[in-house]
């Protein structure tokens, strides 16, 4: 009998081991080659599923953005207000090794985006979704009185992101010597800031 393939979730496993190869050594390093050798597979399997390094590399992307959208989603869930706003941003910080490495995957892509317009694309999409859902904490936050006053929240939220993109910056550059612990305690502090 023949072996039945899952081949959504063949695709959504080679995207994984894209993403770890991304994270370990490039973009520029990336190839159908190099996925092939890492995920224990020939080099026309991965071409069956990615047709160019193009494909293959925005695999990577679409996999790491759609890993943290879910956490992130988990992460909220059932909350409301600064503590929904809190726990979307704490679920996007680098605090694991395998979260380190999606910020390496994302960053990478974040300097690509200039040259190719779907990543682009990609990447402003989710920031927007982002975004959205953090405006309605904002909101939710506000309408409960839990906001001190005077809070523009849109600028808010640009300096929260702002942050959280420069956490994982330095947690990436500095091979994550930025402790957990330190990352957590400048993220509570800032929302603490907020609070009325």
């Amino acid at each position: 009998m023949p072996k039945i393939v899952d081949h959504q979730e063949q695709r959504l496993q080679l995207a994984a081991t894209v993403a770890e190869v991304v994270a370990q050594i490039g973009l520029e390093h990336t190839t159908l080659r190099t996925v092939a050798a890492h995920h224990g597979c020939t080099k026309g399997m991965v071409q069956h599923y990615f047709s160019d390094k193009e494909a293959l590399l925005l695999s990577a992307i679409h996999f790491v953005e759609q890993q943290s959208a879910l956490r992130v989603e988990a992460a909220a869930e059932g909350l409301s207000g600064l503590d929904h706003l809190h726990s979307r941003l704490l679920a996007q910080l680098p605090l694991t090794a395998a979260l380190l490495n999606e910020w390496r995957v994302r960053l990478s892509f974040i300097t690509l985006a200039s040259q190719v317009p779907a990543v682009q694309s990609l990447l402003e999409q989710r920031q927007q979704l982002e975004q959205s859902q953090a405006m309605r904490a904002l909101r939710q936050a506000q309408r409960s009185g839990e906001l001190r006053s005077g809070i523009t929240l849109l600028k808010v939220y640009r300096v929260l992101a702002a942050a959280i993109y420069g956490l994982a910056a330095i947690a990436v550059a500095n091979g994550g010597q930025w402790s957990p612990m330190l990352q957590k305690q400048l993220l509570k502090s800032m929302i603490d800031d907020l609070r009325s």
